[in-house]
């Protein structure tokens, strides 16, 4: 009886111009918009929390956080890579292959996951480290 009272308050509404969709979870994680020391690293960022659970893809830039995630790619990764600040289709390759020598979800988008397997600059030079948040 439930199911039947859920599907004619969806045709109702459907009916009435209302559309309902559930909130995916990307949609709750921030874009990426500047760059960020967290744990003493070099990371991309949100600039209204200041953290690093944000993310951002092919399109994405000019910024710090773009940025941030090209040289951690290159130095941290040992990825020939641009570090112009612009997210384009190099960034996206390159971070597609870093995903998948991580074992993680290789899509090409930077988020909280890929920040948390990846590896990032160390402020001041002398190498690299993983973060957590």
């Amino acid at each position: 009886m439930t199911r039947t009272r859920t599907i004619l308050a969806t045709v109702a509404l459907a009916a009435a111009g209302v559309l309902v969709t559930p909130a995916s979870p990307a949609a709750a994680v921030p874009y990426c918009d500047i760059a960020l020391v967290w744990q003493n690293a070099y990371v991309p960022g949100e600039s209204a929390s200041l953290r690093p659970n944000c993310m951002m893809a092919q399109g994405a830039g000019p910024n710090g956080a773009v940025q941030n995630l090209q040289y951690s790619l290159r130095e941290c990764h040992h990825m020939t890579i641009a570090t112009d600040g612009e997210f384009g289709p190099q960034t996206k390759r390159v971070l597609t292959a870093v995903q998948s020598s991580l074992g993680i979800a290789a899509d090409g988008v930077y988020g909280p996951q890929t920040a948390r397997a990846m590896s990032h600059r160390i402020v001041g030079g002398g190498g690299c480290k993983r973060i957590t948040f």
